[in-house]
Parts: C-alpha cells; structure tokens; sequence
C-alpha cells in the first residue's frame, strides 16, 4: 500500500513546492538562527547535512555562510528545483534524491559535521522507523558533531493548539485543513485542501493527506540519545532561541558523544 509521502511530495509534489516557494522568504532567517547555534559550539564552517530539504531554502542561505552543505529529499521535483536555486544564487551545495529510510546507503563513508532536521521531518512513518532513521543519522555524525532538530512539533504543543479545520493563505492558495489528533496513539491526521486564488472567488484545486506521529520532547530525547547522542541545549522556538517551555515545540540541538 502506498504511503502518504508518495503521494503528498511526488504524485503532487507540485502542491507542496508552490507552499515551499512561498516560505523561502524565510529561509535566510532560519538560517542565520542555525548559524548562531553551530557557532555557539564552535562549528564556524564544516560539513552539513539537511534530511528533508525540499528545495534548499535552509541548505542555500547556508551555504552562503561558508559552510559545505549538502541536502537530501525524497521528491526529484524539489532537488530540481533546488539545485537550480543554487545555480541562481552562485552558491556551491550538493543536493541528491534520496530516501531518509536508506540514509546510510546514499551517504555511505561519508561524515558530517551536523546534521539538521528541521520543520517536522520525522514522524512519516511509525516510531520503528523513526529509531531506524536516526540509528542511521548517528552514523553520519563524526563524534562530537552536533544533530539539531528544529522547528517540529510536539505532542505537548500540538495538544495546546490543536484546531481540527483551519486554513492558512500563500501567494496562489488558501489551504484549508481538516484535521484529527488521536491523543492515545499521538497520530496527526490532517487533510488540505488547495483552492486557487482567481479574483475574489476560490477554485478547488486539488486535496493532500498527511499522517504524522507526534513525538513528546521526552519521547524525541530518549530516542536520540538511545543511539549515540546527548541533548545539549533546547528551545521554545528557533527565531530568537527562546527559552524551552512545557508546552513547547521540538527544537533541541544534540551532540554526538559515542559510537
């Protein structure tokens, strides 16, 4: 049975991309906050690896910065586009297609000095895979390496802010969303609806599901630290590294400290 990811970042990846173009304006501010973390524990330049990169909205400002970046995501729509994003921008970043499932074999022999996960890249699939994922990761990382996972949700915040129909307004789309959350199972269910802007009227365009299992900041912690790593510093949100609060999101940089 095909899993949602095929669907939402290939079969119509087109979606997604148009939401992507959208937020690169705030790409640059993200990375400027990823920069002042990797500095702070002394990672001035090296190797970066971005899971999920869509089309290098981080790993391009980044790169900029001096740093050797490389990004992988599922969708070959996106790397396209990334790498075309580079080309304009005159800046050197690698981009591959790939799946975060079959990390470890894309990136075989390879060590990075960071590893970034960043706006809710995990929790595809089921916690098993997950644990897989960054048993992966822990590979990749030299020791002493940081691991930051930035900008994802939690089940304490979502908890707090769940609304099952919302939208949201891009340049081109109002998406409306209908969602569910199972509290027992922490699975997030949410359908989006694209509707075209054309004058003052709305047409359907088409419609996306996601399915996300929602990580507590313990259950993410104990995770990452199961395979090699120690939590070193957390945050309520990225933007201004604001203090970490009960019901905060997932933004927690790691360090590599055996394996």
């Amino acid at each position: 049975m095909m899993d949602w990811t095929q669907d939402f970042f290939i079969n119509k990846g087109q979606l997604w991309l148009m939401v992507m173009k959208d937020r690169w304006r705030y790409g640059k501010r993200d990375a400027n906050w990823i920069a002042k973390i990797l500095k702070k524990f002394g990672l001035h330049r090296g190797k970066v690896l971005e899971l999920g990169c869509g089309n290098g909205r981080v790993c391009i400002p980044l790169a900029k910065k001096g740093y050797e970046v490389t990004g992988v995501d599922i969708s070959p729509m996106y790397i396209e586009d990334a790498r075309k994003r580079a080309k304009r921008n005159k800046v050197s970043a690698r981009f591959l297609v790939g799946d975060m499932r079959e990390i470890d074999k894309l990136l075989e022999g390879e060590q990075f000095d960071a590893i970034i996960s960043i706006w809710t890249t995990i929790g595809y699939y089921d916690k098993a895979t997950d644990e897989g994922i960054f048993t992966k990761v822990s590979k990749l990382c030299k020791k002493g390496g940081l691991l930051m996972v930035l900008a994802t949700q939690s089940k304490e915040r979502l908890s707090k802010i769940f609304w099952p129909t919302y939208y949201e307004e891009t340049q081109q789309f109002v998406i409306l969303h209908r969602a569910k959350f199972d509290h027992i199972r922490s699975i997030h269910k949410d359908r989006w609806l694209f509707y075209r802007k054309e004058g003052r009227d709305l047409k359907f365009v088409d419609e996306l599901e996601v399915k996300l299992r929602i990580y507590s900041q313990q259950e993410l912690i104990d995770m990452v630290e199961r395979v090699g790593f120690e939590l070193i510093e957390a945050y309520d949100r990225l933007w201004g590294l604001t203090p970490v609060t009960p019901e905060s999101g997932i933004n927690m940089v790691f360090r590599k400290v055996r394996g």
